[in-house]
């Protein structure tokens, strides 16, 4: 597990450390700089070289120099010059995948594929499920069908529409006797299905990026993903998840964990990072303990990652 990043010279992020956990909620307004952090982490993913030859694009000028540390939970520091190849042996970091869903194509028609996984849009997840059903992983299915009765209880069984060489997902609803098309139902129960297929799937991402994690679900049902999320990232080789969120009732779940929540803000078009613990420790010792929910304290501005008034 990657434990903390240092960063020097990569767009609007000149010099920053990034503390990380299991599983790591990112949090902070719009242009923050939050999605600069997960495409430093994608670029930086497989044999490709660590950062773009085209500095003009990708690095400020302040310094002629990069460089980029990496510490993980086995105790060993990492130092990256620019346009080095990242070490095999970085496992975290061989294939990042930066999960921005469009719920919509869980419901989309697939051609099957051997080896399938599901892609950053959220294709793919027909491919998986098939195969997993098909294959000698009919336990993994079972389980997300479990998870997607758990979490809409509505739905009583996944299955798929007959085709040979194409095949769609539906689900079959307890007040229906025929099956629904997954394309028919609502964004929220496509995304939970998709993000339940991404991280029960065999061929993992090394490192799990999730942008707009409560994009259309409801409030309970995000509780539920987000709680599931912190179980799995602390199961034994499961990959590190990182999300992002603008909804301060999802930080409300990480009472207890705010050590994982990272706050981003830029200030003069400088990227900082810092945890919520870190920030919660300052807010204490100027005003006392506070009472009031995380979320709303983030909200209020009494922490900072907010948008500020001109």
């Amino acid at each position: 597990m990657i434990t903390e990043i240092q960063i020097h010279n990569y767009k609007s992020i000149f010099n920053a450390k990034v503390k990380l956990s299991p599983f790591t909620l990112l949090i902070g307004a719009n242009g923050a700089g939050k999605s600069n952090f997960l495409h430093l982490l994608k670029s930086v993913s497989g044999s490709a070289p660590a950062f773009p030859s085209d500095k003009s694009r990708h690095l400020n000028h302040l310094e002629d120099k990069h460089l980029f540390i990496i510490n993980n939970s086995s105790g060993n520091t990492l130092k990256i010059p620019p346009h080095h190849i990242m070490p095999a042996f970085l496992v975290e970091l061989t294939n990042v995948s930066i999960f921005s869903l469009a719920p919509p194509n869980a419901g989309k028609p697939e051609k099957l594929v051997t080896d399938p996984v599901v892609n950053e849009t959220g294709t793919g997840v027909v491919q998986v499920l098939d195969s997993l059903k098909t294959g000698d992983r009919e336990d993994l299915f079972d389980l997300i069908e479990k998870r997607v009765r758990e979490f809409i209880p509505e739905i009583e069984k996944l299955s798929f529409i007959p085709g040979q060489e194409v095949k769609q997902l539906q689900v079959r609803e307890s007040a229906f006797k025929e099956s629904i098309p997954v394309a028919d139902l609502s964004e929220g129960t496509q995304l939970a299905i998709i993000i339940l297929t991404i991280l029960y799937q065999v061929n993992k991402p090394s490192l799990i990026c999730l942008e707009e994690i409560d994009r259309s679900l409801h409030p309970w049902l995000y509780g539920r993903i987000i709680n599931l999320c912190m179980e799995m990232s602390d199961s034994k080789g499961m990959p590190q998840i990182i999300a992002t969120t603008h909804n301060p009732y999802i930080v409300d779940h990480f009472k207890g964990h705010e050590e994982a929540v990272v706050i981003v803000e830029k200030k003069k078009g400088e990227t900082t990072f810092e945890t919520l613990a870190e920030r919660l420790k300052r807010y204490e010792d100027e005003k006392g303990e506070f009472e009031d929910p995380l979320g709303e304290l983030w909200y209020g501005g009494y922490v900072g990652g907010i948008p500020e008034a001109k």
